[in-house]
Order: structure tokens, then C-alpha cells, then sequence
């Protein structure tokens, strides 16, 4: 297994933790935490195989990624019950994990398909906030990425990271490691100490 599809299963796992978490706090069933669980570990990526005319869709092709998220979605479902804020603590961070990897994974995948630096950082957000936008609308919750948290942001951060480390020709393993990062202590950061974006007309 090499380093970038090692990178892909951490972050399917991520995010299909974050999924399953998700449903625990609103106490579905075992269905629930894997649809959940599917949902931001596959969503983001399909859209942007679909964008880019990537045939077949990554999952159709190489079904582990599927069997990871439900794996994932069922050691949390029979783990040990954890307070409301453990689990919210661990969704978080599992969420902050996969939003860095699939921005700067979405993004490597889009400069292979020479769709050109800005549709890659484009698609490469679009990877990273499309499935955590749809778990958060089944739980019907505002999406993180419509709030004042920064989230996008910071998988643009990754993105951007990983393009211009490519352009210095680091290498690829280079480049998702600098991308990873950037987006990882950004998110992290702000979890860290609340940052936000200012709303509008906070200024006035």
C-alpha cells in the first residue's frame, strides 16, 4: 500500500467516524450509522469524479473505501457509549483529520486530470466540504461550511498548499504532506482557540 492510498483510507476512516459520531448523537440505528458514515467518506470524492469525468467513481472501482466507512461506522456503533462532549470532542477532530486530507488528496487528483491549479484547489474544497455538508443536513444541522468556523478556509489553505508545492516540484508525497498540514494546523487552530470568520456588517 503506498503513501497516497494509505493517505485515502485514513481519510475515508476520518470522516466516516465523524459520520458515525454524527449519528450516535441523534441515536440511529446501525443503518443510520453507516449511511452517515458513507456520507462525507465518499460524497465529496464522487462529486468531483463526476466534475472531472473520472470513470468509474473511486468507490465503484476499488470497493475497500466503501468497506472502510462501514467498518469505521460499526466500531463506533457497538464501542463503549461516551458523554455528549467526548464524542463531540472526538467528531471534530476526526472531521478536521479528513477535511485536510481529501482537500489536499482532491486536489493532487485534479492536476492529474490537468484540469489546471485553480479548478484543482476548487474541486479540492469541493472534496473535502461536499460529504460534511450532506451528514450535516440528514442531521438536520447547518452545515459547518454555511457557519462562522473556519472550514473552508482552511481546505483552501490545503489546496493552495498542495498547488504550490507542486509547482516547486517537492514531489508528490512532499505535496500532500505540506497540504495535510497547512489544512490540518489551520482547522486545528481555530478549534483551538474559536476563530471565525467576521459575519457581515460586523465592522459597522
Amino acid at each position: 500500500m503506498n503513501f497516497v492510498y494509505s493517505l485515502e483510507m485514513l481519510g475515508t476512516a476520518a470522516f466516516a467516524v465523524s459520520g458515525a459520531l454524527a449519528a450516535s448523537r441523534k441515536r440511529m440505528d446501525i443503518f443510520g450509522f453507516c449511511v452517515l458514515a458513507l456520507m462525507p467518506a465518499v460524497g465529496g470524492g464522487t462529486i468531483r469524479d463526476i466534475i472531472i469525468d473520472r470513470v468509474p467513481v473511486f468507490w465503484v472501482s476499488d470497493n475497500r473505501y466503501v468497506a472502510v466507512a462501514v467498518i469505521a461506522a460499526l466500531v463506533v456503533f457497538f464501542a463503549p457509549h461516551q458523554r455528549p462532549g467526548i464524542r463531540r470532542e472526538i467528531l471534530v477532530w476526526a472531521d478536521a483529520l479528513g477535511l485536510a486530507l481529501f482537500a489536499a488528496l482532491g486536489t493532487e487528483i485534479c492536476l492529474q486530470h490537468d484540469t489546471g491549479p485553480l479548478v484543482a484547489v476548487m474541486l479540492g474544497v469541493t472534496t473535502a466540504v461536499t460529504g460534511g455538508m450532506i451528514r450535516d443536513v440528514i442531521c438536520n444541522e447547518i452545515p459547518l461550511i454555511l457557519s462562522r468556523e473556519i472550514y473552508a478556509t482552511a481546505a483552501f489553505a490545503a489546496s493552495l498548499a498542495y498547488v504550490l508545492a507542486d509547482r516547486m516540484a517537492l514531489g508528490d508525497n512532499v505535496a500532500l504532506t505540506v497540504g495535510v498540514i497547512t489544512g490540518l494546523a489551520i482547522r486545528g487552530l481555530a478549534i483551538l482557540y474559536n476563530w471565525s470568520l467576521p459575519p457581515f456588517g460586523s465592522s459597522r
